[in-house]
């Protein structure tokens, strides 16, 4: 009475092992990986762009301000060569605090462009990995698509298969075998074997066995992993 329902179980097993073998391919795993980390360089780039054009902007503001610095130091020089003793002091403390000011503002502007130079060398080094990755990444996704190309239809046959089979089955067993799938049991029959239940090998006792007996199908449920045990 078990035979066709086995025959439908041994055909979906053979389907989900296929599935099985796509799903948990390397090529397949090692493909969303290296995605995974392009996605995460590309947000990489798009932060660091973002920074470079701040720092690109203070760059050019601190630049424009020592110009103005520089210039006043030049106008400065000119009038304390001209100027007369008594405003000579003035000038030269004038001097001395736009001095200050210009070489603060000159180390601002040095570690800017330091600043640049670091982005501009992640940049780089990100741009460099991604290419790498990007190689990589073409190589397994070729080779998972051929892997899929030769599964996928011996799938499809095998579901072809699988649906002519059904109609074999007992309506009521089947729909037991369907409740068992859907709540993730497989395989769902399986045979004991030493009084064990030979999907989690727990320890079947004597009066659960004695059940076969009398159970329409000659089957009884493992209290344990909840498949369904059938005696050869």
């Amino acid at each position: 009475m078990l035979d066709k329902i086995l025959e439908y179980q041994s055909i979906d097993n053979e389907i989900v092992n296929l599935e099985n073998s796509l799903s948990r391919s390397t090529d397949r795993i090692r493909a969303t990986e290296i995605q995974k980390r392009l996605k995460d360089q590309h947000s990489m780039l798009v932060m660091l762009e973002n920074n470079a054009n701040k720092v690109n902007e203070s760059y050019r503001k601190a630049s424009v301000k020592y110009q103005e610095y520089l210039s006043k130091l030049e106008e400065l020089e000119k009038q304390m060569s001209n100027a007369d003793e008594s405003k000579l002091s003035t000038y030269e403390n004038a001097y001395k605090d736009f001095a200050m000011i210009a070489s603060g503002l000159e180390k601002e502007i040095n570690n800017i462009y330091a600043d640049v130079l670091q982005i501009s060398k992640e940049y780089e080094d990100i741009i460099k990995r991604s290419k790498t990755e990007r190689a990589n990444f073409d190589k397994y996704k070729d080779s998972y698509a051929k892997l899929k190309n030769e599964v996928e239809p011996k799938i499809e046959k095998l579901k072809t298969e699988l649906s002519k089979k059904e109609k074999e089955v007992e309506c009521e067993l089947f729909k037991i075998y369907k409740h068992k799938r859907e709540s993730r049991i497989f395989p769902v029959f399986v045979e004991l074997a030493s009084n064990k239940c030979s999907g989690c090998r727990m320890e079947v006792s004597a009066s659960k066995i004695g059940q076969m007996k009398t159970n329409k199908y000659g089957i009884i449920e493992c209290e344990n992993c909840g498949r369904l045990i059938y005696k050869k």
